[in-house]
């Protein structure tokens, strides 16, 4: 057998074997709305039919997706857009309505239209922001196993910390007043635990762009975020 013959046969010998050759599980969604998953070895699972699916989301354990579906598109003047959370498994095809539409005249308790649905690090909680007040969403916190919902805090979701002492906490983009009015509003990314608590403002980033300050700030912890 000529030498460059035993070489070839090798890597594709380890690319069989060697996980790390191996494609990590993943979730997408067609041109036609419908949300796909995809095994470890490249082979999909379909979790949806087509229709008006969007966010498709996977939890860490590489096998639990949410998504959202949009059942009435309207607009913010008129606050009657409305949108319904799915859980899915991944490996076995299975899907279900987690958390239906709930319109309430209480901004921190209307849950009518659900966007940008994040997993929590151990995948007991899908976070969601919901449609709340005219300059900011409100962030919830959604059982998987239950569908029971809670509160946690006003704003939108920059990233969840993955490491560190604050891994599980939220980064949370805020919109603010201070104190004297004359200052105007302004914008800030806050770290935020899982219960809603505050916990500190991320250094730099009132004044400056919020994601190159975040990004730089975990980065010189040391930590991972996303």
């Amino acid at each position: 057998m000529r030498p460059w013959l035993h070489v070839v046969l090798a890597f594709v010998g380890l690319a069989l074997t060697n996980p790390s050759f191996a494609n990590q599980p993943d979730v997408s969604i067609t041109d036609e709305g419908q949300v796909i998953y995809y095994n470890g070895e490249g082979l999909p699972t379909r979790l949806s039919a087509p229709g008006k699916f969007r966010q498709a989301t996977l939890a860490s354990d590489d096998r639990t997706v949410a998504f959202i579906e949009i059942l009435v598109e309207g607009t913010p003047t008129y606050d009657d857009t409305r949108t319904q959370l799915w859980i899915a498994d991944g490996a076995t095809g299975q899907a279900r309505i987690l958390f239906k539409p709930r319109p309430a005249d209480d901004r921190k308790a209307n849950m009518a239209a659900l966007w940008n649905p994040l997993f929590s690090l151990n995948g007991g909680f899908v976070y969601v922001e919901s449609e709340a007040w005219v300059t900011s969403a409100a962030i919830h916190q959604i059982n998987v196993q239950t569908g029971a919902e809670k509160y946690v805090i006003d704003g939108s979701i920059h990233a969840l910390v993955r490491t560190g002492p604050y891994r599980g906490y939220l980064l949370v983009q805020r919109h603010l007043y201070p104190k004297n009015p004359e200052e105007g509003a302004y914008g800030e990314v806050h770290l935020i635990r899982p219960d809603g608590k505050f916990i500190l403002a991320i250094p730099g980033n009132k004044d400056g762009d919020p994601v190159e300050s975040v990004d730089a700030w975990i980065k010189d912890k040391g930590w991972s975020a996303w």
